[in-house]
């Protein structure tokens, strides 16, 4: 049974109209809108509670399944009424798997009605292909070379025999020349063009890539020679122009410029690249070339099948919309911010959306082996959201993932479905909520408390920057806000150098540059270097984004160290069965009591809902060295973790022992406070399991008192201050 659905957009407000895509087997589905509170069903928990929304009218809609068309390729529409006759066609290539058993469309040359006049293709067996409209004419064996170029030609003489040419290029000379025998190829007249791929026919909305090429094309052109020997540009695209975009750019100045479908890899090394310069924007022309990938998505491009207005009536939170037919039931979750310009509260819960859509269809439990490579003291068993996830590989892929030729993902969409963005989502590593459905800990508990509170999202965030922030007193962060932009980190500054307090109820926070894509906001990408606790890196020389052109990898590589802001930054990561708490500080300064009041105990969560513990997953510490003020007070600092947490590679300057969670006093994560010199305060816990423990014996308990006295204090200092 196949039902889920996505959204437009990840938030709304009050009256804004939303559209929802379904796909489902079933031949109608339920549709209702509800509030998100709590969605894990852990028995030692409150429950799941997921609240009915009363102003939304309930209805019905068809269903039916849809389909997502991975892969990526450039289509040109139009190149003019062109016969093949006196053509040349060229490109330089580099495949990156050309033995995958499939065929693979490096460029095709179509009819106004969509068939193929000319095209070359890399066959099942790694053959390299002419064909014209009535099928193959000519091939070449190629002996393929991991990491070399190769320069493509076609050449079609007026009584239309073609020749195929392919020539080697390593170390910028030419080492290995191959060529077809001339082939006679029916009478046709190219109109449309499609580079790496066979084809790629449109329906509505949706492009549908065929046979795509895995690897980088640079600078496709098109020439016409004439009976006497003249040549003149037919077309001539330079992926080096507009890398920040979806178009291919025609330099020929015949306009014929293509588009660029499902995101593939931009700003990407090309033949001409020198290893000297990294930085795309100052050698732009050593930068011509675009990494396709079989598996490449930008949106899934579905129909709407419901647009609502969101009710009037609304409160700010987390909402969904419900999905049900034939008993099973998803839920499609979304934030409602408060209106522009309204009332709002004194509270704001920054929902980490970036970070959601860098993990959306994670699916490093068929990668990674975290049990054999003792990473983990338990099994490990893909949950049933994971499992729905592992049968739809065509709802693409995470920040997390490799692509199928190996290569690194660097874009994410939040236009697609995704399992693991659910209020029931319980993460295989932890087999508990992390993302979402952990944050939902922290919305629970302020509902339970009474608390009045807004709900944004770091793309408001990124949308409107520090004025999204203006009149509130306490900014709280979701459980794992890892992946932010400049302007997200600018906004934070300004807000608590206005006066503004901020909660960091998490872990591995404010960590790798983010850019989101100026003209598709739903398209957010990454480049991952060599520094860093990562999945995967990125190549040498292409660690600069192509959407926005500034420097990936870590914040801290650019001074922007996740210390400055919150007083703690990542240290280390581990995933076993107990998580410890926090033990507190002697000797705490008098004013800072009020953290404390009513606790009696020595240590703070030694309890919860997520590996059993507060302190756990992924953890920050204090350190004046990695940008910690040294004013920051160090309020607690967990005690006891095993050598399954080890400490950070980006703080390991010399490989050596000692690294494990027994050994080393920097495996801990430190609880916080950080005064601010526009009398905004800071408070950090540095763990992404920590709200876990929020709702521990009915919320009494020590962490719950804690937060809500860092609470109190926080919105006392903003009433002061008013």
């Amino acid at each position: 049974m196949t039902l889920t659905g996505y959204l437009n957009t990840l938030s709304a407000e009050p009256g804004e109209v939303v559209d929802l895509m379904v796909s489902a087997t079933a031949s109608a589905v339920e549709v209702d809108l509800v509030r998100l509170r709590h969605g894990d069903e852990n028995p030692q928990g409150p429950g799941r509670r997921i609240l009915p929304v009363p102003s939304f009218e309930a209805r019905s809609i068809s269903g039916g399944e849809r389909d997502v068309h991975l892969g990526s390729c450039v289509v040109v529409p139009e190149i003019g009424a062109q016969p093949l006759g006196g053509l040349v066609i060229s490109l330089t290539m580099q495949p990156t798997l050309p033995d995958a058993g499939r065929e693979q469309g490096v460029v095709s040359l179509l009819t106004t009605d969509g068939s193929v006049a000319v095209s070359v293709v890399v066959d099942a067996n790694g053959t390299l292909s002419l064909r014209g409209a009535d099928g193959e004419a000519a091939e070449i064996t190629v002996p393929w070379r991991a990491g070399s170029w190769y320069r493509l030609r076609v050449e079609v003489s007026h009584d239309l025999h073609a020749v195929l040419r392919c020539t080697e290029l390593r170390d910028r000379r030419e080492t290995w020349t191959g060529a077809t025998p001339p082939a006679v190829l029916p009478d046709a007249v190219a109109a449309a063009v499609v580079i790496a791929a066979a084809a790629c026919p449109r329906s509505a909305a949706q492009w549908a890539p065929d046979r795509v090429f895995n690897g980088k094309i640079e600078n496709p052109r098109i020439e016409r020679v004439d009976a006497s020997g003249g040549r003149s540009t037919v077309a001539d695209w330079r992926f080096e122009r507009r890398i920040d975009s979806a178009e291919a750019a025609d330099a020929s100045g015949q306009e014929r410029h293509g588009i660029v479908i499902n995101a593939p890899l931009r700003a990407a090394t090309g033949s001409t690249w020198r290893h000297q310069e990294i930085d795309f924007t100052k050698v732009p022309d050593q930068y011509g070339a675009i990494h396709f990938h079989d598996d490449d998505l930008d949106d899934a491009a579905w129909p709407p099948s419901l647009s609502f207005a969101v009710p009037d009536d609304l409160e700010s939170g987390v909402y969904a919309v419900e999905l049900r037919a034939d008993g099973v039931v998803d839920h499609v979750p979304f934030a409602v911010r408060p209106r522009a310009g309204g009332p709002h509260a004194r509270i704001a819960v920054l929902l980490p959306t970036f970070t959601y859509v860098a993990y959306a269809n994670e699916r490093m439990v068929t990668r990674l082996d975290f049990e054999g490579d003792q990473m983990s003291d338990h099994p490990i068993h893909p949950g049933h959201r994971d499992l729905e996830l592992a049968e739809h590989p065509e709802w693409g892929l995470s920040m997390y993932d490799l692509h199928s030729d190996g290569s690194t993902c660097c874009y994410s969409t939040h236009l697609r479905p995704i399992p693991n963005l659910r209020p029931d989502y319980r993460a295989w590593l932890q087999d508990a909520p992390r993302h979402l459905s952990a944050d939902l800990y922290l919305v629970n508990w302020l509902m339970e408390k009474g608390r009045a509170f807004d709900v944004v999202t770091d793309h408001d965030l990124h949308r409107d920057g520090a004025a999204l922030l203006d009149g509130y007193d306490v900014v709280i962060t979701g459980s794992h806000p890892e992946y932010v932009s400049a302007r997200m980190l600018d906004a934070l500054d300004a807000h608590a150098d206005r006066g503004g307090s901020l909660m960091y109820l998490g872990g591995n926070g404010f960590y790798w540059v983010t850019s989101q894509d100026a003209d598709r906001p739903h398209l957010l990408e990454i480049r991952r270097g060599a520094v860093g606790t990562r999945p995967s890196e990125t190549p040498p020389g292409q660690g600069f984004h192509s959407t926005t052109g500034e420097p990936g990898g870590l914040w801290r590589l650019r001074g922007r160290w996740p210390n400055a802001l919150t007083g703690v930054g990542m240290t280390a990561q581990g995933w076993d069965s107990k998580a410890p708490g926090y033990r507190r500080s002697a000797d705490l300064p008098r004013d800072l009591e009020f953290v404390f009041a009513g606790v009696t105990d020595e240590v703070i969560g030694d309890f919860g809902l997520i590996m059993d513990g507060s302190s756990g997953d992924e953890i920050d510490r204090f350190d004046p060295d990695r940008g910690s003020p040294a004013e920051t007070v160090v309020l607690a600092s967990s005690t006891g973790h095993s050598d399954f947490y080890l400490l950070a590679g980006e703080d390991v300057m010399a490989s050596r022992a000692g690294l494990g969670g027994s050994e080393s006093a920097d495996v801990r994560s430190d609880m916080t406070w950080l005064e601010r010199a526009g009398g905004g305060a800071v408070f950090s816990v540095g763990s992404i399991c920590f709200t876990g423990a929020l709702s521990h014996d009915g919320y009494r308990n020590n962490v719950s008192t804690v937060i809500g006295n860092v609470l109190d204090e926080m919105l006392g200092r903003g009433s002061r201050d008013r």
